[in-house]
């Protein structure tokens, strides 16, 4: 009979060096300390009997068995991830702990004002809320990183159920000495040969206004692309460019130098969503919590709700 010593955190040090790089870096992840991590790592190669990196003084490479290995062990910790989850549920599917998560041009102005419903109406729950790009999440989601993720519609990620949740009006933000500062509003067929400041690549905000502009006859100012929302408001300060602006990211006050417009045109807006996998145990929690946040960004929060994706 075979008998293994190996375990679960064995594999998480294992993951932890493949996606940091060094040894280092991965026991500062995972709170150890370095000694510890390497021991361990040794003891699981030694018993299973082959190398899982090469080792040099400037960085650390999975070997060809390490490659095939780093595969089976992320199986093995979202099938005991899952294992976990279903017993906690069968307990009880709002107690325990639920990761979420949001996207940059999201994140910053939706959780803060849900954090406090959040906490009234599950009081059981502890919530891990994660920034990332869409695309890291929708890779999360899959590997079971993430219990849920807030996306922008369409999705269409396998296995994988969505639940609308609302619709998000985008603003045309302007300086002070734009033509449009002093109008209630702008129509999309004003863009046309207009210059739009856009986020950089990897956003998904970037490329729903790219396809706005293509659209509408407006194009991308060539000279600058930013990191967040937060440059490109800056940017429109100074005077640069024009932008397009989420709603919950438009603040409830005026601010010098930069003006904010609704668009008249339906086009523009987004559809939020909440992803889960359908293997995930939690569906009472998940139908539950999209009511939440369907109810209070369509009311608290003066944003538009999402009844249904078309």
């Amino acid at each position: 009979m075979y008998n293994s010593d190996m375990n679960l955190r064995d594999l998480e040090y294992f993951i932890a060096v493949e996606k940091y790089g060094t040894f280092r870096s991965a026991s500062e992840h995972c709170y150890v300390s370095q000694p510890t991590l390497s021991g361990q790592l040794k003891k699981l190669e030694e018993e299973l009997g082959h190398p899982l990196f090469e080792r040099s003084t400037r960085k650390v490479m999975l070997t060809d068995f390490g490659r095939e290995a780093l595969g089976l062990a992320l199986d093995i910790l979202k099938k005991a991830g899952e294992l976990k989850q279903r017993a906690e549920a069968l307990s009880d599917p709002f107690s325990g702990t639920i990761r979420i998560g949001v996207f940059p041009t999201l994140g910053p102005w939706l959780i803060p004002r849900l954090a406090g419903i959040f906490k009234a109406q599950y009081p059981g729950i502890r919530f891990f809320l994660t920034e990332e790009k869409t695309e890291i999440l929708q890779e999360q989601l899959l590997n079971g990183e993430q219990d849920a993720v807030l996306l922008a519609h369409p999705q269409d990620l396998p296995g994988v159920d969505v639940l609308p949740l609302f619709s998000e009006a985008f603003y045309a933000a302007v300086p002070d000495t734009h033509s449009w500062a002093g109008r209630s509003c702008v129509d999309g067929t004003d863009l046309e040969g207009e210059q739009l400041l856009l986020l950089g690549d990897g956003h998904c905000f970037r490329d729903q206004a790219l396809d706005l502009c293509g659209k509408y006859g407006a194009r991308e100012h060539e000279s600058f692309r930013a990191t967040g929302l937060e440059t490109l408001r800056q940017m429109v300060r100074l005077g640069t460019g024009i932008t397009l602006i989420p709603k919950l990211a438009v603040p409830d006050h005026a601010e010098p130098g930069i003006s904010y417009k609704p668009v008249s045109d339906s086009e523009f807006k987004r559809d939020i969503v909440l992803c889960f996998r359908k293997t995930h145990p939690r569906r009472e929690l998940w139908d539950n919590l999209a009511e939440v946040i369907h109810e209070h960004c369509g009311v608290d929060l003066d944003v538009a709700p999402l009844s249904w994706c078309e």
